[in-house]
C-alpha cells in the first residue's frame, strides 16, 4: 500500500473516532433571544433510542435530556424527535401528568412528569432535584407507557453531565 493511502486511511479512522466519541458526549449550547438579548444556556445529553424499537410510526423516535438554565430558573427534560404519544395520564387543562418510574443507577423511584398536548418535551416537576441526581448518577433509565407499545424504556448517559451542567452555570457567570 502507498505511503498517502496508508497516511488517509489513519487519519480517516482517528476522525471518524473523534466523531463517534463526540456524539457519545453531553454537549452545551447557548441561545440568544434577539427581541431583548436574552441568553439561555443548555446542557444535553447524547441522543438515545428506546431500549427495544418501537412499533411504527415511532421507530425512529430519538430522545436526550435537556437542561436550561436562563440566570435565574433552571428547568429539565426530555425531548423527544417527534411528539411521543403516552398512555395512561391524567389530563389536565392543556397539558397531561405522567405518572411513571425512572431508574437513577440502581435506586428505582417513582416521578412525575408534565407534557403539554401535542409537545415534543416533558418536562420533570421538581428540577433543582432531578439536576442533582443527573449530576450524581451514571445512568437514568425512565420508563413511558407508549400507545401501542406498552411500557418502554429510556436509558440515558450520564457520563459528563455534571461537566456540562457546570459548564452553562460558569457560562453564565462569565457573561
Amino acid at each position: 500500500m502507498n505511503k498517502k493511502l496508508t497516511i488517509f486511511l489513519i487519519l480517516s479512522v482517528f476522525l471518524l473516532s473523534i466523531t463517534v466519541y463526540a456524539e457519545d458526549q453531553w454537549d452545551t449550547s447557548v441561545s440568544n433571544d434577539p427581541m431583548t438579548g436574552t441568553k439561555t444556556w443548555y446542557a444535553n445529553s447524547p441522543m438515545v433510542t428506546s431500549t427495544e424499537t418501537l412499533d411504527f410510526p415511532y421507530s425512529d423516535v430519538k430522545a436526550w435530556i435537556g437542561i436550561g438554565y436562563d440566570g435565574k430558573e433552571e428547568w429539565v427534560y426530555i425531548g423527544f424527535t417527534s411528539s411521543p404519544n403516552i398512555v395512561d395520564t391524567i389530563t389536565k387543562d392543556g397539558y397531561n401528568v405522567i405518572n411513571t418510574r425512572i431508574k437513577w443507577d440502581d435506586k428505582i423511584e417513582l416521578i412525575s412528569l408534565r407534557q403539554e398536548w401535542g409537545a415534543k418535551f416533558i418536562h420533570f416537576r421538581d428540577d433543582k432535584t432531578i439536576v442533582s441526581k443527573i449530576s450524581n448518577s451514571n445512568t437514568v433509565l425512565l420508563e413511558l407507557n407508549w400507545y401501542s407499545n406498552g411500557n418502554v424504556y429510556f436509558n440515558f448517559p450520564l457520563e459528563g453531565a455534571s461537566s456540562a451542567i457546570d459548564k452553562i452555570y460558569k457560562e453564565f457567570e462569565d457573561n
